[in-house]
């Protein structure tokens, strides 16, 4: 990092400013991020959210940018993963699984911060599915393996890719170096906080899951009825 003063340069394409008209703002190009992902078709656009007309201590507070990015990528996180069991955290899981790290229940849990009572029913939801199978560990008979099926497998895959389009979606704004920036130093924040207090993290991780299933019924893609979208996180979320 550079500069006597100890704070780090803004990216280039970081630039928050009052909101402009739309006419003078160059719109994405289709080249560069794609079409448009089936999965993030209802949720709100990143065009919508720079014709909030929103004051300084709001656009400037931590607490309101760190609720938005968490409740745009939670809303389009939803559909993408569609009815894999368990969310976001299934996702890990079965990734664990299809990479061949899943050698003992409990300690995959611990990894990705899931009570060993939901791990059990996850595991079990997983199995009904015909993603994973429990089979005996050879080192240690009493434990038991998570191992992926071929349907595990494809389906693992799947949802990763939905998963890019949705990072794609979320950080559309950024130029690819800042995006490498962005990501770079919320891996910093993120790991301060987990190592302060990884159990309290975990919980609120949780939680927010939780609220994002109630709240994005609406953004489950072009095929929920009627898709009415999902509305917006409150400042103070």
């Amino acid at each position: 990092m550079e500069g006597s003063s100890g704070t780090s340069p803004m990216p280039a394409s970081v630039v928050f400013q009052s909101a402009s008209p739309a006419a003078e703002r160059p719109a994405a190009s289709s080249a560069v991020h794609g079409p448009a992902d089936p999965a993030i078709a209802g949720c709100p656009s990143v065009a919508a959210d720079a014709e909030l007309e929103l004051p300084d201590e709001v656009r400037d507070d931590l607490r309101w940018i760190v609720g938005q990015i968490q409740h745009g990528y939670l809303a389009a996180s939803v559909s993408a993963i569609g009815s894999l069991p368990g969310g976001l955290k299934g996702f890990y899981v079965l990734g664990a699984a299809v990479e061949g790290t899943a050698h003992n229940q409990i300690e995959v849990a611990r990894r990705f911060s899931i009570d060993r009572t939901v791990m059990v029913r996850l595991v079990d939801e997983m199995e009904r599915a015909g993603l994973v199978e429990r089979r005996p560990d050879p080192a240690d008979r009493r434990a038991r393996m998570i191992i992926a099926t071929e349907r595990g497998v494809q389906e693992h895959e799947r949802v990763r890719l939905r998963l890019r389009t949705v990072d794609d979606h979320v950080l559309a704004p950024l130029a690819p170096a800042d995006r490498a920036v962005f990501i770079g130093l919320a891996r910093l924040v993120a790991a301060h906080l987990v190592a302060m207090d990884p159990t309290r993290g975990a919980a609120a991780c949780a939680a927010a899951e939780a609220e994002m299933r109630d709240t994005t019924a609406g953004c489950a893609g072009p095929d929920a009825p009627g898709n009415p979208g999902v509305g917006r996180a409150a400042p103070g979320c």
